[in-house]
């Protein structure tokens, strides 16, 4: 089977994340599309404020590849701001090939709060026709820890 992995990070919690559930997909074939921001801190939130500003140009080429169409298992991670995922959530949404009727598996991660993202994105997911199988919020201050993201890729493995 085959599992698409489409993560956005800005600071590498959500990358970690995304990779330490992949690493224990062992029944998956796993593709990643990321879309990490460049640069140092300042450079990233530079970027970060032209993509909530629907400036997307820098990541046109992860965009256009957005296709669900071979794959079993489609999974979106995303950090939380102000208990939202980031706008560029949207854009992913709206450029997701053949995405209807798939199943689907939602994380965030965040250090104060992300249960309301995680039920935007559901309701985002849901009302573009695919179907949320499992979601999860990686939450803690600092590092979220691996072991939780390989349990967490383990349980989805008995789905």
């Amino acid at each position: 089977m085959k599992a698409l992995i489409v993560y956005y990070t800005m600071g590498g919690r959500t990358k970690k994340t995304a990779h330490a559930i992949a690493s224990s997909l062992s029944k998956y074939e796993v593709t990643f599309v990321p879309i990490e921001l460049p640069g140092n801190f300042f450079q990233r939130i530079q970027v970060f404020d032209d993509f909530e500003k629907g400036k997307f140009s820098l990541i046109e080429d992860e965009l256009n590849s957005l296709d669900a169409a071979n794959f079993d298992l489609v999974f979106f991670g995303m950090p939380t701001y102000g208990d939202k995922p980031p706008g560029t959530f949207e854009e992913i949404m709206k450029r997701m090939k053949n995405f209807s009727g798939k199943k689907v598996i939602i994380f965030t991660t965040a250090r104060f709060s992300g249960k309301k993202a995680l039920e935007y994105m559901k309701k985002k997911i849901e009302a573009a026709g695919a179907d949320v199988i499992n979601k999860y919020n990686f939450r803690r201050f600092f590092w979220i820890g691996k072991k939780r993201a390989i349990k967490f890729g383990e349980e989805i493995n008995e789905l």
